[in-house]
């Protein structure tokens, strides 16, 4: 039982040694768990604009879908491709 109570007075002893010398100080700590946590909000902002912005994306191109099937337009897979012949134009003298 003596040995267990060492070896957590040591491992306490060692974790707090490595904290300090991390850190510096609990102040120091807290600004820099205040760091990540402004460094996780952004992210997480970044990922739901690019979410939000999908999905805005994806409404858009079903709310013109339905506009032009709702008009009688074909959709493109439904037409045949179009070449269109260019008239070729004359130099002037």
């Amino acid at each position: 039982m003596a040995l267990s109570t060492v070896a957590a007075f040591v491992a306490g002893f060692a974790t707090g040694w490595v904290g300090r010398s991390v850190t510096g100080s609990s102040r120091e700590a807290l600004v820099q768990a205040l760091v990540t946590a402004h460094k996780v909000r952004d992210g997480a902002r970044r990922i739901v604009a690019e979410q939000v912005e999908w999905a805005e994306d994806l409404l858009a191109e079903g709310r013109a879908r339905y506009d032009l099937l709702r008009e009688g337009v074909p959709m493109d897979d439904e037409v045949p491709p179009q070449v269109l012949e260019l008239k070729k134009r004359e130099r002037a003298a």
